[in-house]
């Protein structure tokens, strides 16, 4: 099972299964229904970015990389390149089936894509903070982006949900460079950790998580009475959950850091919506 997990992991296909369920339990939250397509869409796309920006760090590196998935993706660079290839004609396919609407935003995602991918490994622009920035803004737009496009007008809580779960990704993708310092230090790789230091990134994740849990708060409170209440309260347990979930990693380091249960707990929480999802 463990080996299993760390092929599931390796090949990004957690994160890719987190995002369709996040992107359905956000398009249950706007009472709206996604077609196939879009789900199709979205994991073709997430899938893409990940495996594309993981072949990247694959190429660029020299032998054997102390990243486990750098590893991974240097040893089967070519098959996994065959097979990313054949997912893009998938989803190249799949448009034909998108709402025009949903292509359009997409397209700006596309755009976002382009502009990590190319300042990130072409312009090499690494030595700024815009990696983790720009990956959660790719992360949750693209979750956003088919039930935005089922949606006739964007009012104040498409917009709140929208905040608190970027303050959510970001968050985590702020966690985890902390966890692998030592391996990024190693391996020559760089990150907002071996840029800044670990305590200026463990000060700015802890004052994300305590404003998303204001934020959470403040729905209760302000939210709740002009939206319809189940709508609302049945979602902000799981927000909370999942903003609770990466202050106990931040408590916990030490016990998270051994045998990487800290990636187990910090993609997992893209799960927890399924919860909201099944009832």
């Amino acid at each position: 099972m463990r080996k299993l997990l760390i092929l599931i992991q390796n090949l990004s296909l957690d994160v890719t299964a987190g995002a369709i369920i996040c992107s359905l339990y956000i398009a249950r939250l706007f009472g709206v229904t996604l077609e196939n397509s879009m789900l199709i869409g979205l994991g073709v796309a997430i899938w893409l970015i990940y495996t594309i920006d993981h072949l990247f760090d694959a190429k660029k590196g020299s032998g054997n990389s102390t990243n486990q998935r750098h590893t991974f993706h240097q040893k089967y660079f070519r098959p996994i390149a065959f097979v990313a290839l054949i997912v893009f004609l998938i989803g190249v396919f799949n448009l034909y089936y998108l709402p025009w609407v949903t292509t359009k935003l997409g397209l700006i995602l596309a755009l976002l894509v382009l502009i990590y991918i190319g300042s990130l490994h072409l312009l090499k622009l690494s030595k700024t903070w815009h990696k983790e920035l720009l990956a959660a803004i790719i992360y949750s737009f693209g979750i956003f982006v088919a039930p935005l496009s089922l949606l006739e007008h964007w009012d104040v809580f498409v917009f709140y949900v929208f905040v608190v779960f970027f303050l959510i990704v970001i968050t985590n993708l702020l966690i985890f460079p902390m966890f692998e310092h030592e391996n990024d230090k190693n391996g020559d790789n760089q990150s907002i950790v071996t840029l800044y230091g670990q305590r200026f990134v463990r000060k700015m994740a802890t004052v994300i998580l305590a404003n998303n849990v204001l934020l959470i708060v403040c729905g209760m409170v302000y939210l709740n009475p002009v939206m319809t209440g189940v709508r609302w309260l049945s979602s902000e347990y799981i927000l909370f959950m999942m903003t609770l979930a990466l202050a106990v990693l931040l408590m916990f380091p030490s016990f998270f850091q051994a045998k990487d249960r800290y990636r187990l707990v910090g993609d997992g929480i893209f799960f927890f919506p399924l919860i909201y999802l099944l009832l």
